[in-house]
């Protein structure tokens, strides 16, 4: 065994004793997952109490970038899983959101959690072949993230009092503050000279007015909402990896319906109606907690914004226009053009359809319009493959 793993073990049998009020005692570990960030170890449980569980999923911080004081890096992000999962352990719900938090040493940088081991995750239904599997995926997805919204708006204080004992809660990561929404957006019309409608850099200013004070939609989000993420563990769905999670605007994350999984690696299209019927579902769980989401202006502006987010995010924080003008780039599903041109479309036609962010939206239409005269084959990408057999 390493010394990683060994080390690893006696503080995580130190930690199951406290948890299950009894003495327990590992098996050899093993590592399921590494990179420069962190490390996941898994350790099956020889010797415990009766509650203790079979195994159990460590998360380790590599000790040469532990470094708790930063608002950012390897331990602000397994600290936000660990303060996440704690958090959702305490929020009662009629079926847990997330893996069961064990416990953790800050000091190691380590924390322990419940093993879900084998499961179905929703990248792998989308990539399937059974379309009725998919839709059932997406579907619980939409409610399960309304009603994580649902249940915690307006317990902000409670996660950040978890969260606070663990380091610096908020990212040192200069994309939360917004300022590049407006830059993004004359980066890309300069490359392709388009002009700025009159009206645009106010709807913006706006925009990030309301992103940075979200109001009656703060919740807590899991940030990197992806299908890999999103696990059926053979009895109900839960969520996965929360090291970005954070309170913002609710709309930001209800917005992956439309502008599909913008923070993943698994993007295709999916069937207008059924992205409406997600957000159907999605809104009926977040208003059980959130009033305002019953209120059309209020959901759909939000919504509106937070597509227009998505879509210039893409050119500022992922790959930039000039870039692609280049080149196109094919990672694992679409085409970084594709992505683009999908995402471009998305906002411009949740602009159109209800009447928000117009000057934002008719000129991202412009951008959209001249880009498919350039890229022709990257105007029409397809559906998930779980689609396509329809």
């Amino acid at each position: 065994m390493s010394d990683l793993l060994l080390t690893a073990g006696r503080r995580v049998e130190s930690i199951l004793s406290e948890r299950f009020g009894g003495r327990v005692k590992l098996g050899e570990g093993e590592e399921l997952q590494g990179n420069a960030r962190s490390r996941v170890l898994r350790f099956p449980v020889q010797e415990g109490p009766g509650s203790a569980p079979e195994s159990v999923i460590v998360k380790h911080t590599n000790s040469e970038t532990f470094a708790p004081e930063a608002g950012n890096g390897a331990a602000w992000r397994l600290f936000n899983d660990w303060a996440s999962l704690q958090f959702l352990s305490q929020v009662e719900a009629p079926e847990p959101f997330a893996p069961a938090f064990y416990g953790g040493d800050p000091q190691v940088g380590l924390y322990v959690m419940e093993d879900l081991k084998a499961g179905t995750r929703l990248d792998h239904l989308l990539l399937g072949s059974n379309p009725e599997a998919a839709e059932a995926g997406l579907m619980a997805y939409a409610s399960l993230h309304g009603r994580l919204h649902a249940l915690t708006a307006g317990r902000e204080a409670e996660y950040v009092s978890i969260r606070e004992r663990l380091g610096p809660v908020a990212s040192s990561d200069s994309y939360y503050n917004y300022e590049w929404l407006s830059s993004a957006l004359y980066e890309i019309t300069g490359l392709l000279d388009v002009l700025v409608k009159p009206g645009a850099d106010e709807e913006l200013q706006d925009l990030r007015a309301s992103l940075l004070a979200p109001g009656p939609f703060n919740v807590f989000v899991q940030s990197d909402a992806a299908p890999d993420n999103f696990l059926f563990d053979g009895t109900h769905w839960c969520l996965l990896d929360f090291e970005g999670a954070r309170y913002t605007h609710a709309l930001l994350e209800t917005a992956y319906c439309r502008m599909p999984f913008p923070t993943c690696w698994c993007v295709y299209r999916m069937p207008e109606p059924l992205i409406e019927r997600m957000e159907t579902a999605y809104r009926a769980e977040l208003v059980k907690g959130c009033s305002a989401a019953g209120d059309d202006a209020l959901f759909y502006r939000g919504l509106v914004g937070a597509c227009v987010t998505w879509a210039l995010s893409f050119h500022a924080m992922i790959r930039p226009l000039e870039k692609m003008l280049e080149q196109d780039r094919l990672l694992i599903a679409l085409t970084d053009r594709q992505r683009f041109l999908l995402y471009l479309n998305s906002a411009v036609q949740a602009c159109a359809s209800f009447g928000y962010l117009q000057a934002v939206g008719d000129t991202l239409h412009a951008c959209a319009k001249q880009l498919t005269q350039r890229w022709p084959e990257a105007a029409s990408p397809p559906y998930y493959p779980a689609f396509n057999v329809i």
